[in-house]
């Protein structure tokens, strides 16, 4: 075959003369395969990879060390010469010679006639379409060159490729987009001859080349896709420019793990050897990037996004996590420990639903909102999950009352006034967020509550006040484990009742009892064990305000009270094992304590 191919060769270079600014490809050897062209002069970059067997590798190109190309990527190189891919001299145009007439004329010398330059053939039919030397061809400046298949024409304004597969295609050097960008980085060297013309795709221009590269133009400049790499193929399998729009920029390499990527229109493409080639859009993108992106705990996207979840929704898994989203819930990331959780639970089709939020966290706690609930994270705990309940109205602004920062807030109410059965949601604040630590049942006073600002009045009406109130001290026969002060309590112990006197609403020993102190000994050692553990609630305390009301405490012996709060036993311990001094018991009915 040498000597064909060398025949052809120097048969184009004559024919080219001095139009050719590049020579001829070396007939000696198969032409090198093309590396990916780059957005600069030089075509000094790598394009993406070529997946092996279901994952993508980066070819290495002699030009850059940015994406390394393996062999199967690349497509044969063919077994005929490629023509020289010039760039037609704009300048280089015929004139006629310029002579001056001697005072003598001689006989004019007689001189052969220049070949006339002809447009024939399929090259021909084609430019006369397009409007021949009128059009943005213009004329041509040279006759065409065949070889091995591969014929060419140069015109002023580009030129024009045919083969029997492909047909006949220009690349334009002025008129196009896409035709400059041929012939500043690399021309046939980089990309080949053309095998489709320049056309029009919403957002811009694009024009396949032979080896495979996609050139692309919008109104943010051009770029080039390699269909044969990873990132290049995979854009085009999910449906190229009507999928993620056209390239944005030129495919970077060189990322973490020896990655790659490429920035679209509508989103981006990763890729690395651990995680193969995927998509993120702009959504996810946005939240990848807001909790570090690439560097950050994710990493790599390993699927694509996948809808057709609950609800409608989307999830796509990253190396480190995933991100999910919903119509009624919007993007959001779950990771780590809370992401393990989430997952173990069912995810999107758990109880818990979609996730409302990226965790939040402080040191040593982590806590994550869902729909339906929330997991929470400690480096004593470990994972939780917890359910939604009225502790959320604490977070969203929707309680009426202030929490004042406290770690542990008791809610206690019942659903409407009158009423002494009573809903008890002890809510703990975990990383700024308050959660359910337990809900249970209860009572209040058999009367129920009384207004917003409207006291409770003594005991004998059996009225339980509405207002936020702090906890600060607790009682009862023995100190179960409690960080709040506590009092254990004797035959003496008494609790002043009767407006007044200096012991209103106080503690204070006695032996006596009298009117309408309380002895807390008799209710703490009574059969009913009221007051076997109990805790002090500030309602008319310190400022006391005399026959307001005294004795509102948390107490044992769940039945309706005379004002205060009575639970099972199990949670009047508990409450007092995690108490703290500043904790709080907001307390009412529900449409008095929530918006």
């Amino acid at each position: 075959m040498k000597k064909p191919i060398l025949a052809a060769a120097l048969l184009l270079s004559l024919v080219a003369g001095s139009l050719a600014s590049s020579p001829a490809l070396a007939v000696d050897s198969t032409p090198p395969q093309p590396a990916q062209a780059t957005e600069t002069a030089d075509a000094s970059t790598a394009g993406a990879q070529t997946p092996g067997t279901g994952t993508a590798t980066p070819s290495p190109s002699a030009t850059t060390a940015e994406s390394p190309q393996p062999a199967e990527s690349v497509a044969p190189a063919p077994s005929e010469p490629a023509l020289p891919f010039v760039a037609p001299s704009p300048s280089v145009t015929p004139s006629p010679a310029v002579t001056h007439a001697p005072s003598v004329t001689p006989s004019p010398a007689v001189t052969p006639a220049p070949a006339p330059v002809v447009v024939k053939g399929a090259i021909g039919v084609k430019w006369q379409a397009m409007r021949g030397a009128a059009g943005v061809l213009g004329a041509p400046v040279a006759n065409e060159v065949c070889g091995a298949g591969l014929c060419g024409q140069t015109f002023k304004g580009g030129t024009m490729y045919w083969t029997a597969a492909t047909g006949a295609h220009p690349v334009l050097l002025t008129a196009g987009h896409t035709g400059p960008y041929w012939y500043a980085n690399g021309r046939g060297k980089v990309f080949g001859y053309p095998v489709t013309d320049e056309v029009a795709v919403p957002g811009g221009t694009v024009q396949k080349m032979s080896t495979g590269r996609l050139i692309t133009w919008s109104g943010n400049g051009a770029y080039q896709v390699w269909l044969r790499g990873a990132i290049g193929s995979h854009w085009n399998t999910l449906g190229a420019v009507s999928a993620l729009g056209l390239p944005q920029s030129r495919e970077t390499c060189g990322q973490r793990n020896g990655g790659c990527y490429q920035k679209f229109a509508k989103g981006y493409i990763y890729w690395s050897p651990a995680s193969g080639a995927r998509a993120v859009r702009p959504g996810n993108y946005a939240k990848w990037v807001g909790v570090g992106g690439l560097p950050g705990a994710l990493g790599y996207p390993v699927s694509s996004e996948t809808c057709g979840q609950p609800a409608g929704g989307c999830i796509q898994r990253f190396q480190g996590g995933a991100i999910y989203w919903s119509a009624g819930s919007g993007n959001w990331v779950t990771k780590g420990g809370i992401g393990a959780r989430y997952a173990a639970a069912g995810s999107t089709r758990s109880g818990l639903g979609y996730p409302t939020a990226n965790e939040k966290c402080i040191p040593g706690q982590c806590i994550q909102s869902f729909q339906s609930g929330y997991i929470g994270w400690s480096t004593t705990g470990g994972t939780r999950i917890y359910s939604m309940t009225e502790c959320a109205k604490l977070n969203n602004g929707r309680s009426r009352y202030s929490t004042y920062g406290a770690n542990r807030v008791l809610l206690t109410f019942t659903q409407g006034y009158r009423q002494a059965y009573a809903t008890n949601v002890y809510c703990v604040r975990v990383a700024g967020l308050y959660v359910a630590d337990w809900k249970t049942d209860g009572y209040v006073g058999a009367s129920g509550f009384k207004a917003p600002g409207v006291p409770s009045g003594p005991t004998r009406n059996l009225y339980s006040p509405t207002g936020s109130y702090s906890v600060t001290e607790a009682f009862g026969l023995g100190n179960p484990g409690t960080q709040l002060p506590y009092r254990t309590l004797n035959p003496r112990s008494r609790w002043g009742g009767n407006p007044w006197t200096a012991t209103y609403n106080k503690y204070f020993e006695s032996s006596s009892w009298v009117g309408w102190d309380e002895n807390m000994w008799y209710f703490a050692t009574r059969a009913s064990h009221d007051y076997r553990q109990g805790v002090v609630i500030n309602y008319n305390r310190p400022n006391i305000v005399q026959d307001a009301g005294f004795a509102i405490f948390l107490h044992m012996n769940k039945v309706p009270t005379a004002g205060c709060i009575s639970l099972d036993d199990w949670a009047v311990v508990d409450y007092i094992k995690k108490s703290r001094p500043g904790d709080r018991i907001i307390m009412g009915t529900y449409g008095a304590l929530f918006r």
